[in-house]
């Protein structure tokens, strides 16, 4: 039988510090989460960081951390050091060509946690299960398999949908090298969930497409993106004039094309009726060009990273989201509408999240429908308001902690002792 308190061992390149992105939000609550009922050691790699700070800042949210050390040799002269990156920069490439995978799955897999380093956390330690975060470290699931230990992955998302995203905006590459990368990164990593003894989700529908993968019967959980609604809490204020966001990280190309859809196909047709209305990017790294935007229609506002970012959200009317493509988890929607926001979104932007349309969400397909749902919340002031209060009534029903994070939890520790028993 399990003890009381089964040893979850979370493998992560991720480290959930300071909480900036959404794959560290993840990581950060399914730790949280996770210490309710495992004891919880988590294993990263110092290649991109001090060990001691690591461990210093990992310490709070665990029971134990392991830090596999820095491949930079102590003393290392700083220009070996460049070279040696500017090595495994190139090795990188060579393997992304010849295997038809990211470069990523290069430094995740086969620098921080190929199985001979994995291998060294293991030594001497007992684990119940292994959550791997991303599945690029795959090869490494046989180091625990030899010691009949389950291994779980967290996918975030499907990852091949994203590339082909990716793949999307390089105009210069052809077609068919195109199509053939994504074939091969496709097939690469739906064979890697085969390897894993059990698979998350991050929503529904991407939990149906794996389970028409797998075989039948494969474990599958569902655990959506959650947030801490003391964080975000209900504070809907809106200001005047009127004032609309988009919201989102501009580091990714996807969030400046989507924040370029509402200044340039969304908003006009608000401004026509209604002059005064802001539009406000809100995210860290906005590009040059959304400042110059900015300079040329004082109606924009660029406010780069924001420390409590809920204090400007709240003085919003209303979110918009305009975004395309049916893959991961927007989790951006999930915090604007914890804070009673209401959110004009397309349904891609929400695809497989179990939201519903008209309880302080509204749905629209072209920038012309979003401008149109956006109308009826300035329009009319009692409706908006009906809005907020269901946008935040959605969040608290779906969306806690205890209803994402906490019940994936349960689950996974029910599994862990409905196999020990199976087993013994």
């Amino acid at each position: 039988m399990l003890a009381s308190r089964p040893r979850l061992l979370v493998l992560s390149h991720v480290v959930p510090v300071p909480r900036t992105t959404g794959q560290q939000q993840r990581v950060f609550y399914t730790l949280k989460a996770a210490r309710d009922t495992f004891h919880v050691t988590f294993a990263t790699s110092a290649d991109d960081g001090d060990p001691a700070s690591i461990r210093e800042a990992m310490l709070p949210l665990c029971d134990d951390v392991l830090v596999l050390p820095s491949q930079r040799a102590p003393g290392t002269i700083n220009k070996l050091w460049h070279f040696a990156k500017l090595w495994h920069f190139a090795a990188s490439s060579i393997y992304a060509v010849g295997t038809g995978l990211k470069r990523s799955n290069y430094f995740i897999g086969q620098m921080q946690f190929p199985p001979a380093r994995v291998a060294t956390l293991v030594d001497g330690r007992s684990f119940d299960c292994v959550l791997f975060e991303y599945w690029h470290a795959v090869a490494s699931t046989r180091v625990f398999r030899r010691r009949q230990i389950p291994c779980v992955l967290d996918m975030h998302d499907i990852l091949w949908q994203a590339y082909r995203r990716q793949l999307d905006a390089q105009p210069a590459v052809p077609g068919p090298w195109k199509r053939r990368a994504l074939d091969r990164y496709k097939d690469a990593e739906e064979q890697a969930w085969r390897d894993f003894d059990a698979l998350i989700a991050i929503n529904r529908e991407e939990e149906r497409y794996v389970r028409s993968i797998l075989p039948h019967g494969a474990p599958i959980f569902h655990a959506a993106m959650g947030t801490d609604l003391d964080a975000w809490p209900y504070s809907w204020r809106p200001a005047r004039p009127d004032r609309m966001a988009y919201y989102g990280s501009f580091a990714s190309r996807h969030n400046q094309e989507s924040a370029l859809m509402c200044a340039r196909q969304i908003m006009p047709e608000i401004w026509r009726k209604y002059p005064d209305t802001e539009l406000w990017l809100v995210g860290s790294h906005p590009p040059e060009f959304f400042r110059r935007l900015a300079a040329e229609d004082r109606r924009i506002r660029v406010t780069g990273y924001l420390e409590n970012v809920q204090d400007i959200l709240s003085t919003m009317r209303l979110v918009l989201c305009p975004w395309s493509g049916t893959y991961g988890f927007r989790s951006r929607i999930v915090e604007v509408m914890a804070l009673g926001i209401p959110t004009v979104a397309s349904p891609d932007a929400v695809w497989g999240m179990e939201l519903v349309d008209g309880e302080g969400l509204l749905l629209g397909e072209r920038p012309e429908d979003l401008s149109r749902q956006a109308l009826r919340l300035l329009d009319d002031r009692s409706f908006a308001g009906q809005q907020s209060r269901l946008a935040r009534r959605q969040v608290e029903q779906r969306f806690s902690i205890d209803r994402t994070y906490g019940q994936f939890m349960h689950e996974l520790a029910q599994w862990l002792s409905t196999r020990q028993a199976i087993a013994s």
